[in-house]
């Protein structure tokens, strides 16, 4: 089975007039990210239809709908609804992510209702948009939730050394790690490659703390030499790399026209030379074998 473990998808009204939208919810940081004021941008829109076409197409079985660090946080109830209302639809193909804020007015009560409706996971976080940190009391509450009921949690991971872009907020590789050995049964996907976090684990003191955390792909193309993708598999071991592409970002710029999942698929398995055993783990396997 093939699975893209961090896609996005929006509401229709939502695509329909984006910049409308993010205005009206004062999402600000989303509007940057998705409207850059230089250069084509390159997000993406693929409503339902679209999105399950381009999946048939490129053989890709299920994916994972990634919520969003919004900074309303009636914004990430009105996700939840959506996608609450997606997987319903197309069970055989969707599967859920909470998106949550720590200032809902009820964070526990909200992952809690979301657990009742199907939903499989949390993410996309980044609690430092939302103008907090994963050590705050509330962040804890809802890790400890993800913990006790199974689930992965995605965060976002921006790395350290890089292109400066609109948006770009740092993520601190400390409160990983010790996100990671405060509850060393949570289960985390770092995205983006974990800003190539993963090469702390040549690391000796640092190995043993992170048996925990997993690593997808989502967007790398855009951040890094394809040789990363061998060399993370040879550090970190294939069991803890998870693909996914960030759809419907056009993450491969030069060569896709619109947004798609062969392209990703693809470069990965050629670059990486990767072998049937790693292909089946690292396209669905491995994220398979730790949702709920």
């Amino acid at each position: 089975m093939i699975i893209d473990a961090h896609t996005h998808r929006y509401a229709d009204e939502v695509i329909a007039d984006p910049v409308k939208f993010a205005l009206s919810q004062k999402e600000t940081h989303w509007l940057k990210l998705v409207t850059p004021t230089q250069g084509k941008g390159l997000q993406g829109w693929s409503d339902r239809k679209e999105m399950l076409s381009q999946m048939k197409t490129d053989g890709v079985d299920r994916a994972i709908l990634q919520g969003w660090y919004w900074e309303n946080p009636q914004s990430c109830v009105w996700q939840n609804d959506w996608h609450a209302k997606w997987i319903r639809e197309d069970p055989q193909n969707f599967i859920g992510f909470v998106s949550i804020h720590p200032s809902i007015t009820d964070p526990l009560d909200e992952l809690k209702r979301r657990q009742d409706q199907g939903f499989s996971g949390m993410g996309e976080c980044h609690p430092w948009v939302q103008g907090s940190t994963l050590r705050d009391a509330a962040w804890m509450q809802c890790m400890h939730f993800a913990d006790n009921a199974g689930w992965p949690v995605t965060f976002h991971v921006t790395e350290p050394v890089g292109h400066d872009y609109p948006g770009r907020v740092s993520t601190p590789f400390d409160d990983f790690l010790w996100l990671a050995q405060e509850i060393p049964t949570l289960k985390i996907i770092l995205a983006h490659a974990g800003g190539l976090f993963p090469f702390y684990e040549l690391n000796p003191k640092v190995r043993p703390d992170l048996q925990n955390v997993f690593y997808d792909l989502a967007a790398c193309p855009l951040l890094y030499d394809p040789q990363v993708y061998r060399q993370l598999i040879d550090v970190v071991g294939y069991e803890k790399i998870i693909w996914g592409t960030d759809y419907p970002l056009r993450i491969m710029p030069k060569t896709q026209e619109k947004p798609d999942f062969a392209s990703f698929k693809n470069l990965l398995h050629n670059e990486a030379k990767l072998t049937s055993k790693e292909a089946s783990a690292i396209f669905g396997g491995n994220i398979l074998s730790i949702l709920p």
